[in-house]
């Protein structure tokens, strides 16, 4: 099935049909799940770093394997059948995780629901609520259904801070009762709101306020992500003192209520608050499961990536000798025109819907899983389309010269040393926002058309770039493009630490064209490491093992440390202050490794058509004709 005799005739116009279909519905089935994978691992309750550690962890894991399944696929004649089944584990890997939302509750919950990190937001949501209801409804009424929840909550027609909230006595109840509200004031402050919007805030407010907290599902997860330890002591303590005193008649609530009602409902709130402290205390916890839920995601992206990562790998492998063998190598390269369409397109036809979905298929399912529906449907296509793609298995390849030589063009010489540590400091910079980007426009309640717009402008910036590149560097300099990229990135993460309304990220997306097209034309356009077609594949992979296997994965671990500790505009600015600090070090060490002017042209680049004298562009015969 792979193999392709000598003799055997091409239909190269069925081939690049085939290649340019099969990289258009894979870009189309990653770009509809993996920009926004990191949103979902949020939603099941992961911190910063243990998402961080997944991402780097899977990289890694794509770093080593996916060179070793092409080397074998080719060494035995399998490429088109470890292709295939590299997709089929793909599919199986991620459209497994969706299995991980029936352990946590908020990623099955509707948007109606509170999400993780969404704080601020819902707390003057439900602060407006309390508010404008008081207008409309009679004095406090609290209602319980069969199972003893609060329906019906806390609300008073009295304005704010009516003097009767309190009964007004200079005595030690007083004072007691004024600590239990302060205590309440802080958590609130605490939870994200202003302070101007907690000194309004009249003493029933408060009561009603945290208990529809505490009524609500996914809170008390909520709460417990958001406030520390101690801070969780205090909370508790708010609420305990809170309830004994309702219900000893030191804080009055209402008139309509009788005594026993009262106590019922608060002694529901005390039992939940109960459960909550000791989710801290016992050692089976749901913070436990969150635990499980971190090792499971990790151990399934990790393991399914040692049998996924070789698809891209082996697919462009494969094309480059199709084309080789058939003396047609200048088509190499345009399939990624139409990965680059498909990042354009379906991004935003997938957060269009999820943004207009409410429960997903009318079940309670989030519509986050719409991203992992499409990404499998699309992969679906994708292994239908494999079974025609092109290869060609050679017995003549020779992966260990090819990669040696790239090896001793990038390593062995001063000049591509520093090209590869700025090829780290990019790709763990790319690491930062690539992950967390997303998370910073969804605290600022922007929702996922935003996100999805984010990487279609990314993707269509490089487009009018691929022309410009070449004509920007050859009148910079390699050396100095690269500075200009790097000005270009501390710049936009820069501006990504003082965000102040979602739709603002979308202007610093057009930087794309400059922080990630200008960058990789300007290395891999460098004399040093451009010789020859082969040769310049091996440093290619060289270099996007470094950016990808080093860089990123690297840079997601620390990121997500960070971004836990400082928070995501001290990691956005640690970016940037990197970004520019590396740009007068990289030029002064960039000209004193530059190589003496070469007197010699090499017998590979009369290969390439290529002239070592940078001097006269000209072919020799073309001057010859112009002077003659």
């Amino acid at each position: 099935m792979d193999k392709m005799e000598l003799t055997e005739p091409v239909n190269l116009i069925k081939s690049v049909f085939v290649c340019n279909t099969f990289n258009f519905l894979f870009a189309a089935a990653k770009s509809c799940l993996f920009p926004f994978l990191t949103l979902y691992l949020r939603l099941l309750g992961l911190t910063a770093t243990e998402t961080g550690i997944i991402i780097g962890a899977k990289t890694i894991s794509a770093f080593i394997f996916a060179p070793l399944w092409a080397l074998c696929s080719a060494k035995f004649r399998k490429r088109r059948l470890v292709l295939m089944f590299s997709i089929f584990m793909m599919a199986l890997t991620y459209l497994g995780l969706t299995l991980v939302m029936n352990v946590n509750h908020a990623a099955t919950a509707c948007p109606g629901d509170v999400p993780p990190g969404n704080m601020k937001g819902t707390l003057k949501e439900l602060l407006h609520n309390i508010k404008t209801n008081r207008t409309n409804i009679p004095p406090t009424q609290i209602q319980l259904n069969q199972t003893g929840n609060i329906t019906s909550l806390l609300k008073t027609s009295k304005s704010p801070l009516q003097p009767t909230d309190l009964p007004m006595t200079t005595t030690e109840k007083e004072k007691k009762v004024n600590k239990i509200f302060d205590y309440g004031r802080k958590l609130l402050i605490e939870l994200g709101l202003s302070k101007a919007d907690v000194d309004g805030l009249s003493n029933s407010d408060m009561i009603g306020l945290f208990q529809d907290m505490l009524t609500q599902k996914n809170w008390q997860t909520t709460i417990r992500q958001s406030l520390s330890p101690e801070e969780m002591e205090e909370f508790f303590t708010f609420l305990d003192q809170a309830v004994d005193a309702i219900n000893n008649g030191e804080i009055k609530v209402g008139k309509k209520i009788t005594k026993r009602s009262l106590k019922d409902t608060w002694q529901n709130i005390k039992t939940n608050l109960k459960s909550l402290k000791t989710a801290w205390t016992v050692k089976i916890t749901e913070a436990e499961v969150e635990g499980q839920i971190f090792l499971i995601l990790l151990l399934t992206l990790v393991f399914g990536e040692v049998f996924a990562s070789p698809v891209e790998k082996i697919a462009d492998d494969a094309w480059f000798e199709f084309l080789e063998k058939i003396d047609n190598l200048e088509k190499y390269g345009k399939q990624r025109i139409f990965t680059s369409l498909a990042f354009i397109i379906f991004p935003i036809i997938v957060t269009l819907i999820v943004d207009n979905t409410t429960c997903l298929f009318s079940l309670r399912m989030h519509p986050i899983s719409l991203h992992f529906y499409m990404f499998g449907g699309f992969l679906g296509l994708t292994f239908l389309v494999a079974f025609f793609y092109p290869t060609s298995n050679s017995e003549k390849r020779k992966y260990k010269t090819k990669i040696t030589h790239a090896l001793n063009l990038t390593f062995c010489k001063c000049e591509g040393l520093f090209y590869i540590l700025t090829l780290l400091i990019v790709g763990a910079i790319y690491a930062s926002y690539n992950n967390f980007l997303f998370w910073l426009i969804e605290d600022l309640h922007g929702k996922e058309l935003t996100m999805g717009l984010c990487v279609s402008i990314a993707n269509l910036a490089e487009i009018p770039m691929l022309f410009f590149s070449g004509p920007l560097v050859r009148k910079l300099g390699n050396g100095m493009a690269v500075c200009l990229s790097m000005t270009f990135l501390a710049g936009r993460t820069l501006f990504y630490s003082y965000l102040w309304t979602p739709w603002a990220v979308l202007p610093a997306e057009m930087t794309h064209a400059f922080t990630h097209t200008v960058m990789w034309y300007a290395v891999l356009s460098n004399p040093v490491f451009s010789s020859n077609p082969t040769v310049d594949r091996g440093v290619r992979s060289v270099f996007s093992s470094i950016y990808f296997g080093v860089g990123f994965s690297g840079g997601s671990i620390l990121s997500g440390i960070v971004y836990d500790h400082y928070g995501v505009n001290i990691l956005f600015r640690a970016c940037a202050v990197i970004a520019i600090a590396w740009c007068p070090i990289f030029v002064v060490m960039n000209r004193c490794c530059a190589r003496p002017s070469v007197s010699e042209i090499k017998y590979t680049r009369l290969l390439t058509s290529e002239d070592v004298n940078s001097d006269s562009d000209d072919d020799w015969l073309e001057h010859a004709l112009k002077t003659g």
